[in-house]
């Protein structure tokens, strides 16, 4: 007889958020790595002339192996570059995913609607994806965040199952084209570039652009989330057909 799949509780999947919250803090705490020690001094090797015409010179030759200088702490540390929204002092809005708090830079948010539950539904398409929605003439394509953004052995039952209430709103990012679901919208906030835990590698996260302790809130980087979407859902092109 085949096992039936675990169902998973609203309880596990919050104490899941809450786990997931700590090691994306734990992540941006963790101190930077020590800079490589630098190279000992080469010592300089004089060669003496072989020739008597070069002895006539009296010039000895200095040779030193060519070995290129170690790169920079600095550079090593700054592989990822902040965003440019992020150079000087910016603004953030606060909103929810299933309890987990996300910050979007003012700078990329294109606008906010209510959740709307006469989406276009697109059969077939990712998981994350919810349907299509019009937005001052535009197309926009809504996706569920916490899908996005929760790490494959954390996905959270869909919209409307195991009582996962509705969202409230949706995001506008990409120049209108995408819509973030969220539960909720929180504070605005201003925040400095040196309040930010960023981090130096995107390989696992490309979306997570740093975390803000104080706030408890994980830094979206929104150009990088849109391009994961474009990756990951196809073209509205692709969709009509």
């Amino acid at each position: 007889m085949a096992e039936e799949p675990k169902t998973i509780t609203l309880v596990e999947q919050q104490h899941a958020l809450d786990a997931y919250l700590d090691s994306l803090l734990a992540e941006a705490t963790e101190p930077e790595p020590a800079p490589a020690p630098e190279a000992p001094p080469v010592a300089l090797q004089v060669v003496e002339p072989a020739s008597a015409e070069a002895d006539e010179i009296g010039t000895p030759v200095v040779e030193a192996p060519a070995v290129a200088p170690p790169p920079a702490p600095e550079q090593a540390r700054q592989s990822e570059p902040r965003p440019e929204w992020a150079e000087g002092r910016f603004q953030c809005l606060i909103f929810r995913v299933l309890g987990l708090k996300l910050a979007v830079p003012l700078a990329r948010l294109n606008g906010i609607l209510p959740w709307d539950e006469d989406l276009t539904r697109m059969p077939g398409h990712a998981p994350h994806f919810l349907g299509l929605m019009k937005a001052h003439g535009e197309t926009v394509q809504v996706v569920d965040t916490a899908r996005i953004v929760m790490p494959a052995d954390r996905q959270p039952p869909a919209i409307g199952e195991q009582e996962r209430p509705l969202p409230s709103h949706v995001i506008l990012v990409g120049q209108r084209r995408w819509g973030l679901a969220c539960d909720g919208l929180s504070d605005t906030i201003t925040l400095e570039p040196d309040e930010v835990h960023w981090r130096s590698r995107r390989g696992k996260r490309p979306w997570l652009a740093g975390t803000v302790i104080e706030q408890m809130c994980a830094l979206l980087d929104v150009d990088a989330l849109v391009r994961l979407l474009e990756q990951k859902t196809p073209s509205l092109d692709e969709q009509a057909g």
